[in-house]
């Protein structure tokens, strides 16, 4: 082969799209945003049929959806004879304005039309604030474009390619509700209060904080709400509908939290259909040895697990799941629905009270609800003086984290 035919040869390198995007912050869900990069050709290669055409364009746009993730989509328009389509995409991110980006996950790239691929997927950006993302994929004809000497490899663990890139930039995610603020607030004043206690918090973004997150407690009566959802998926996964036998269980358990009806409950569920709900649900820090009362829990499991009850009951018995955890008695509503109910907040939630070596303990637990809003808390105290000291503490850390409009 001539040196002249050498140099004609394409070689397949990597092609590392970094892509950055501006954000504003406090973008609402629906927000997008999109950018176009131009970027000049390189050396033109006859024997390239594309090699000619020009310049290649790249088009970003990020949506934001629900629950703390954002879809990203990048449209490259290049010559025709460059085809791209197929190729595994790595997809990079980091949080902050600087630091290295790891790789979350891989896709593959499509080509819509001759000329123009496209590649999106879906990310979920685990914090508020400034972040970066990229995009790396194997593709033939690069040098047609004068891109293979500008991008290394795609790392295995670590985008690789330059910081200097032209693709770089940053982007802002969306703040959840309550804000940071409110969640210092909350952790402020449970600093002050005496007892053993815990709180978390999921935000309207699905991000969890808190204090003392995984520290355990015993569940009293907030592990009813647990044995309503295994045995209704026991009714499903058994064909079965709600009858009068188990309507007669279920409503007095969650209504006036009725130990007798909650003991009928789990004699039914059993300790293995519990730890299978709490592996469903993804709790870390739950287990339960004897009697349901003796369970242990942690803030994050069962703030994690109200705020995503809807997923684990079976969908037809979800409206009736839904009534009873909005219908408790009167006289167990205070805490968190006396502070979120008049804020506007549909409120679903369960409570849980009883005396321990440390004193009185009191939890509550509940998922609140409004158009386009779903929030989380679970306050736990043990050791309490008594118990309208711990329905202070719950409501205070309520207070604090509703503060203010959502």
């Amino acid at each position: 082969m001539s040196t002249g035919s050498a140099q004609r040869t394409v070689r397949s390198t990597v092609f590392c799209l970094l892509v950055g995007i501006i954000f504003l912050a406090g973008y609402a869900p629906s927000a997008t945003a999109a950018a176009t990069h131009t970027r000049a050709s390189g050396p033109r290669i006859p024997a390239d049929p594309g090699a000619t055409a020009g310049s290649e364009r790249v088009r970003s746009a990020v949506s934001y959806l629900s629950l703390g993730r954002a879809r990203l989509n990048i449209v490259s328009r290049h010559p025709p004879g460059v085809r791209w389509g197929g190729r595994t995409v790595y997809w990079y991110a980091g949080a902050g304005a600087d630091g290295r980006l790891q790789r979350v996950m891989a896709g593959r790239t499509s080509e819509t039309t001759p000329g123009v691929t496209q590649m999106t997927t879906i990310v979920t950006l685990p914090q508020a604030g400034r972040f970066r993302f990229a995009a790396c994929f194997s593709a033939p004809m690069q040098d047609a474009l004068g891109l293979g000497s500008s991008h290394g490899p795609c790392g295995r663990h670590h985008f690789r390619g330059p910081a200097t890139s032209p693709y770089v930039g940053a982007g802002v995610a969306p703040t959840g509700y309550p804000g940071a603020g409110a969640i210092a607030a909350a952790t402020g004043y449970l600093d002050r209060r005496s007892g053993y206690t815990s709180f978390a918090v999921i935000d309207s973004e699905g991000r969890i904080s808190g204090k003392h997150l995984h520290r355990t407690f015993v569940s009293a009566s907030v592990v009813k709400a647990m044995l309503l959802v295994a045995y209704l998926r026991k009714l499903a996964a058994e064909r079965r509908g709600l009858d009068a036998g188990s309507r007669s269980l279920l409503d007095p358990m969650i209504h006036v939290s009725d130990n007798n009806a909650a003991t009928a409950v789990w004699e039914r569920d059993g300790d293995p259909r519990l730890r299978a709900l709490a592996r469903r649900a993804g709790m870390t820090d739950f287990s339960i040895q004897g009697i349901w009362a003796n369970a242990q829990i942690s803030a994050a499991d069962q703030a994690r697990y109200f705020f995503e009850m809807e997923n684990l009951i079976p969908p037809r018995f979800r409206h009736f799941a839904d009534h009873l955890l909005s219908h408790i008695a009167g006289y167990e509503s205070w805490g968190i629905p006396a502070v979120a109910r008049p804020r506007g907040w549909t409120v679903f939630f369960k409570g849980g009270w009883r005396g321990t070596g440390r004193g009185q303990l009191v939890h509550q637990i509940a998922r609140l609800q409004r158009p386009g809003k779903r929030v989380a808390i679970a306050v736990m105290t043990d050791g309490d003086p008594t118990m309208g000291y711990g329905i202070d503490t719950i409501q205070g850390v309520a207070a604090r984290l509703l503060h203010g409009r959502p």
